[in-house]
């Protein structure tokens, strides 16, 4: 029993070491979110190209313009660029269409770094 809880102390301890604040309204402010990603539809039909399984089968709807976005929560960094919506049906690993459902990417110096499937961050929907 006092293995239990001391392998339960140092699990939390790991835990608690990797949590993170979120930003103020300061740092929002001075952060770096890259320039403006004016390709960004080619970004984003590249992003899906490489990590769709039938790449092929992409149909895009709608690609939003970018907004100037950050993403974070106090379990993980915190990402700052622009934010595109992105509508597409594709087929999955099975072959079967998913229908169309929007995602979100957010742009940093031309390159994808955070995908949110079904644009829903923790609860809060990033498109409307």
């Amino acid at each position: 029993m006092k293995k239990w809880f001391t392998a339960l102390a140092v699990v939390s301890v790991g835990l608690l070491s990797g949590c993170t604040s979120l930003p103020s309204e300061q740092q929002i402010s001075d952060a770096d979110y890259g320039p403006y990603p004016q390709d960004y539809e080619n970004i984003v039909k590249t992003y899906y190209g490489y990590h769709l399984t039938h790449p092929d089968s992409a149909e895009f709807a709608k690609i939003e313009k970018p907004k100037r976005y950050w993403l974070g929560n106090e379990l993980d960094d915190v990402y700052y660029g622009y934010l595109v919506c992105a509508t597409l049906n594709y087929r999955n690993m099975v072959g079967r269409d998913t229908g169309f459902n929007t995602h979100a990417l957010l742009i940093h110096d031309g390159l994808v770094v955070k995908y949110v499937e079904d644009a829903e961050w923790w609860g809060k929907p990033l498109c409307k």
